[in-house]
């Protein structure tokens, strides 16, 4: 029978169920820390938890964040589990921890099912900084043909590197190259004391994770991407603006949601046909990008609708923007066919948490406020509780 040590500082209900399923598996479930494997019941993964005994350990926990899961890893083999997990999936975790099943990087390699592509490049870094005893660097990730930086702690500019400057960097030792088959992206470091070639071997078993995540990433972009315009789709307002407004909640900060509106486009559509209108709306999109900032968002809402969301910004910065996107849209006509038509918007503007108390009170205030604008004359902004 095989013996598993049992440590459970918070008693959980899926950590009875767990236990349950260890015995009727044909495990001897011994209660405290012991030779061999343990498995650790908590609400988050906690270096102050690991007991003097114990040579891998089994983390069953309630939530847990890529650094977390990082730093117990780093001090004790073992496997990090969320518990909303199926539970075949623990005895799977027993069965690679028991025949050391780890790969070289197996404290990275085992987070698939927590990490995101930012989360583990933040690890990625972390350990790199760490291991080459560099004072700072920053990872840099492909698209099209410029490389972003994605991971950084200030170390190193920002701006984007063309593909030919990244090869040169590369050529000359400055930067080292991940998941080079597919031109991934680049590791910088800063004043490393230890060979960094050493430490990029190790991230081999990491390759397949950052690929995977980096394809989930493309392919999610695309579903979200209006068909028409520069901007991002409705779906993907849905489900970033609740984490928007989270972190901002987190930080003590405001977000601030503007929603426009393109002035009777129906009567565009009409008198001019569609094609028309869909000219006027890409001239919208193509101004509203770029006016806003880099960490602001334009989503196209629906048919002559778009929202923009603006972190660490409150009402009268946002009201502020809505106006000169108003003021640049009316001097700069479109011309469609010979004629060159005047385009005119309305918006309405609320701020998290000056006006509402979470996302979907937040786009219903600011809707609200559009549909002000749009009856007391068009051609302006208003503001949510005004």
């Amino acid at each position: 029978m095989n013996r598993i040590h049992w440590l459970e500082p918070h008693p959980s209900r899926a950590g009875a169920t767990l236990r349950a399923a260890l015995e009727a598996w044909g495990h001897d479930v011994v209660p405290g820390p012991g030779a061999g494997s343990l498995v650790l019941v908590a609400e988050r993964p906690d270096p102050r938890l690991i007991p003097a005994e114990g040579s891998e350990i089994l983390w069953w926990v309630e939530r847990a964040e890529a650094e977390e899961v990082s730093a117990v890893l780093g001090l004790r083999p073992g496997w990090v589990l969320l518990q909303d997990r199926p539970l075949e999936t623990a005895r799977e975790a027993l069965r690679h921890l028991r025949q050391r099943d780890l790969g070289s990087e197996g404290w990275l390699r085992q987070m698939l099912h927590l990490a995101s592509l930012d989360d583990l490049l933040k690890v990625m870094l972390s350990r790199a900084i760490s291991q080459s005893r560099a004072r700072g660097g920053a990872i840099w990730l492909r698209k099209d043909n410029l490389y972003y930086q994605r991971a950084g702690d200030g170390s190193f500019p920002e701006a984007p590197l063309p593909r030919q400057e990244a090869a040169e960097l590369v050529r000359r030792g400055e930067a080292f190259p991940l998941a080079a088959s597919e031109q991934l992206g680049l590791l910088r470091l800063l004043n490393p004391q230890e060979p960094p070639e050493r430490l990029l071997q190790g991230f081999e078993d990491v390759e397949p994770l950052l690929l995977n995540a980096w394809r989930l990433e493309e392919s999610r972009a695309l579903s979200f991407k209006d068909d028409l315009t520069v901007a991002q789709n409705r779906r993907c307002l849905e489900a970033e603006l609740p984490q928007t407004v989270r972190e901002a909640a987190a930080r003590g900060e405001s977000v601030a949601l503007v929603f426009i509106d393109v002035d009777d486009l129906k009567q565009v559509n009409s008198q001019y046909g569609h094609p028309a209108g869909s000219i006027v709306l890409e001239a919208v999109a193509r101004t509203a990008q770029r006016l806003c900032r880099a960490h602001d968002r334009l989503y196209r809402y629906g048919g002559d609708e778009f929202c923009l969301i603006m972190p660490s910004t409150g009402s009268l910065g946002a009201q502020k923007l809505a106006e000169r996107l108003i003021e640049v849209i009316l001097g700069q006509p479109v011309s469609i066919g010979g004629n060159r038509l005047t385009i005119s918007l309305s918006a309405g503007v609320a701020a998290f948490p000056e006006h509402a108390d979470g996302a979907g009170h937040l786009i219903e205030q600011a809707d609200r406020a559009l549909l002000r604008a749009k009856r007391e004359g068009k051609r302006q902004v208003m503001v949510a509780g005004r």
